[in-house]
């Protein structure tokens, strides 16, 4: 039987915060490999540390727990971090993830990348369903 709302369970990424830790490191290396004498070694440090910061913020952040979803597209995240609203067309779903895209109550456009490691395998095949369906209903 087919359910009206569809409950999606969140958990944090390992892949997300593993993307941050390589960007991090990346980031670091690239200006180790600059010359001792470099006239752009300080700015590049002032540079450095608040895009550090950034990226670790951007690794640690946490989505609600929760995401209510119908079958007519009505998405609503629970804990109010995120906009409730409907899916729109735009969603992209592939084996790492899926980019989630939906308009919000006043009608501005939001969108959030959900990593595969993000929900369940059920969960992310459901999502999938719902973001193909909206992408059907719309071509035809």
């Amino acid at each position: 039987m087919w359910r009206s709302v569809s409950t999606l369970a969140l958990a944090p990424s390992s892949i997300k915060q593993s993307l941050g830790l390589v960007l991090s490191g990346l980031l670091g290396l690239s200006v180790l490999s600059w010359p001792a004498e470099s006239v752009f070694l300080w700015p590049a440090f002032i540079v450095l540390v608040p895009a550090f910061y950034c990226l670790a913020r951007w690794a640690q952040s946490n989505l609600p727990l929760f995401c209510t979803l119908s079958t007519n597209g009505d998405l609503r995240w629970h804990q109010d971090e995120l906009p409730a609203g409907h899916l729109v067309t735009g969603s992209i779903i592939c084996r790492f993830g899926v980019w989630l895209c939906w308009q919000d109550l006043q009608g501005k456009p939001q969108k959030i990348w959900l990593f595969c490691d993000q929900l369940s395998e059920a969960d992310f095949r459901l999502l999938g369903r719902y973001c193909q369906q909206l992408r059907w209903q719309q071509a035809g």
